[in-house]
């Protein structure tokens, strides 16, 4: 098995991605992460649970961020910071069922940068 350090989560938007990339380097090197980027992030709960189970299982990560982030297409006209903050935290309640351990960071990228979630 190949072991991962961390399991990054984020929306596909590309307006996001310099600042996403860039707050994951800070957490952990490259290369030593697996990462699923799905529209929505965790709006899509289902196959982003069912895609992150995938990670656990073959790479074993210890720790998995998740990234939300504003002005998202995904969620219409809900796009508040506390739904963000609710869909976030059921995709790291059920991870956490399947691997108790977990560490999960959950973060919001504005456009003013990353954010604690």
């Amino acid at each position: 098995m190949h072991k991962a350090k961390a399991l990054a989560i984020h929306c596909i938007d590309l307006r996001f991605q310099k600042a996403i990339d860039a707050d994951i380097q800070t957490r952990v090197p490259y290369g030593e992460f697996d990462r699923i980027s799905w529209p929505g992030s965790s709006i899509d709960f289902e196959n982003v649970k069912t895609a992150a189970s995938v990670s656990l299982r073959l790479h074993d990560p210890d720790e998995i961020i998740i990234y939300e982030h504003e002005d998202c297409g995904a969620y219409g006209q809900d796009n508040s910071p506390e739904t963000h903050k609710k869909n976030a935290q059921k995709l790291s309640g059920a991870l956490k069922e399947i691997k108790p351990s977990l560490q999960v960071t959950t973060l919001i990228a504005t456009f003013e940068g990353v954010k604690e979630l």
